[in-house]
């Protein structure tokens, strides 16, 4: 099965907007549903799990630099929210973070690091009419 993206600019775009969503989240006051301490790491690890997991898909040679980026922006993003005033460092959130990539980055060693290529392809097959 080939991995070759054919609406790569458009999958970037999504992960590029997923990537924005999680920085304007994190540096914004944002007054969620109250959940059991602790709770807030798993929202954690599913975002950034999420990212590296769709990274990994659309440059899937570039995965650990993704890895090494998602952390370095988990860390970044924490030490940023120091400095809001609204909220604050916490560790356990950037542990959680890494977490998540780790996690995703295993996923991508299973055969659901093909599910991109093969949603690519079946867009591209309904969009090919053959005609040129």
């Amino acid at each position: 099965m080939s991995t070759t993206l054919r609406y790569k600019p458009w999958w970037m775009t999504l992960g590029w907007l997923m990537v924005a969503f999680v920085i304007a989240l994190s540096l914004t006051s944002v007054q969620g549903p109250v959940s059991a301490p602790g709770f807030d790491k798993v929202y954690h690890a599913i975002a950034y799990g999420a990212m590296m997991f769709w990274w990994g898909m659309v440059q899937p040679g570039r995965r650990w630099l993704w890895a090494a980026a998602l952390i370095g922006l988990g860390i970044g993003l924490e030490i940023a929210q120091s400095f809001t005033g609204y909220r604050q460092l916490d560790w356990w959130d950037a542990l959680a973070n890494s977490g998540g990539v780790l996690a995703a980055l295993l996923l991508l060693l299973s055969p659901l690091a093909l599910l991109l290529p093969w949603f690519d392809r079946q867009i591209a097959d309904r969009f090919n009419t053959g005609a040129t």
